[in-house]
């Protein structure tokens, strides 16, 4: 038979990784002659999830076994949560979810979308995993049976990706990971785009290795397990590595993306919203860049932040009128209006700027000077004067395009899909 597995919330922000765990347990489970199918899934879940720890991911397993193994896959699974979760952190509440089926029914798919896109309550999922017949397993509050049984439904039918986990050993977690640089960077020049977020091009910053004290050494994101496997190949380290995985996952896919009028975006949401420029582009304390758009049902500022470099200069030549795309988070600050914190913006439609030009002197050919409002102008040189109708408006050149822009690496979050990846999307090869 088909057992599915899920399980999350098992890391602080102080160590250990829900995907560490995930592979300790694949390891384990193929030790006991346990048939491990598929990639194991690494699911994001929500961004904006006020309970999450650092990336809010949750992780997926399914395995092929007979009757007499089912207690057995249960039994590593538990004792390996038990063992490796960070349960003396108050804030780390792990959940595991056994489901014993092939076919994800749709009520559960629904769920999971939920589960990335919006906020759902342990009550929640205790309800869809009775009704469903799921057995759910809470350590402590049980907060990540919220994530186990979305991962589990999450199938990554639309779109996916592939990362590439490379784990310390235990005596390195916590100190400065010893990657060669210079290899990263050959690596990518080698296998961009089919993987992507090696490195930060504005600032040669390698974004393949965490800074956290959690056991991950780095991971590689990618189109295909090949991809990701051969980019690994081209990395040099100067610390041993534990163990690795290819992990099948929703990381750069947008998923976590919603389309919404203004008046319906929500706290803890990420949307999509079509608008027009209502309030000009300011620069506030911190350099962050701030304007309002709105459309049909209301208006909402957008922000580009003081990480993001060099995507503020091009929200700053925004004017009003200009039709957008934002793309970004909503979180929920009482002292603060709604804001979209920026992740990608598309500028649809540029309005014209006309700028009012002095007449000629037909005489002497030198810019006419104003008389005053409405009074026309005057040559001083040739005594020669104008009615205030000569003036004429010019189209002034815009210092932007039309296209989609995107904030740095450095500020990407996992869900967020590369502009790059359009392109590879759009034209699939996923064949594997």
């Amino acid at each position: 038979m088909i057992f599915q597995i899920g399980l999350d919330d098992t890391d602080s922000k102080e160590g250990m990784c829900t995907t560490y765990i995930g592979a300790i347990i694949v390891d384990r489970l193929k030790e006991h002659g346990i048939n491990v199918l598929d990639f194991p899934r690494l699911i994001r879940l929500n961004p904006q999830c006020k309970f999450k720890t650092r990336g809010n991911c949750s992780i997926a397993l399914k395995v092929e076994v007979s009757g007499g193994q089912i207690s057995l896959v249960k039994r590593i699974v538990l004792d390996t949560v038990n063992e490796l979760a960070e349960l003396h952190h108050d804030t780390t509440n792990p959940g595991v979810v056994f489901y014993p089926t092939e076919k994800i029914p749709r009520k559960l798919k629904a769920f999971s979308k939920r589960v990335v896109q919006d906020i759902v309550t342990i009550e929640d999922a205790e309800a869809l995993a009775r009704e469903l017949g799921a057995e759910v397993h809470k350590f402590k509050l049980g907060r990540g049976i919220i994530g186990a049984l979305a991962a589990i439904g999450n199938t990554l039918e639309r779109d996916w990706t592939f990362e590439f986990v490379a784990y310390r050993t235990r005596e390195n977690w916590g100190t400065h990971r010893r990657v060669d640089e210079a290899s990263v960077e050959e690596m990518n020049a080698k296998t961009f785009p089919n993987t992507f977020d090696n490195l930060d091009p504005a600032t040669g910053e390698i974004r393949i290795t965490p800074h956290t004290p959690c056991p991950v050494f780095y991971g590689i994101r990618g189109e295909s397990p090949e991809a990701v496997v051969g980019a690994h190949e081209l990395v040099r380290t100067f610390e041993p590595i534990e163990r690795w995985i290819v992990y099948k996952t929703n990381q750069g896919t947008d998923e976590h993306l919603r389309r919404a009028k203004v008046a319906e975006v929500k706290p803890y949401w990420s949307v999509i919203v079509d608008a027009v420029v209502c309030r000009k582009p300011r620069v506030i304390a911190g350099g962050h860049v701030i304007f309002r758009i709105r459309d049909e049902t209301g208006e909402i500022d957008c922000a580009a932040y003081e990480p993001t470099r060099q995507f503020r200069d091009v929200v700053r030549k925004l004017v009003v009128g200009d039709k957008v795309r934002a793309c970004g988070g909503v979180k929920e600050k009482p002292e603060l209006p709604l804001t979209i914190n920026l992740e990608k913006i598309s500028i649809l439609e540029l309005v014209p700027i006309l700028r009012k030009v002095n007449p000629t002197c037909p005489k002497c050919g030198k810019r006419m000077k104003s008389e005053g409002r409405g009074k026309g102008y005057s040559c001083k040189r040739c005594k020669i004067k104008a009615p205030a109708s000569a003036a004429k408006l010019i189209e002034v050149p815009r210092m932007v395009e039309l296209g989609t822009f995107e904030v740095p690496v450095r500020c990407r979050r996992h869900l967020a899909k590369p502009l790059v990846r359009e392109i590879q999307v759009r034209f699939p090869a996923r064949e594997f």
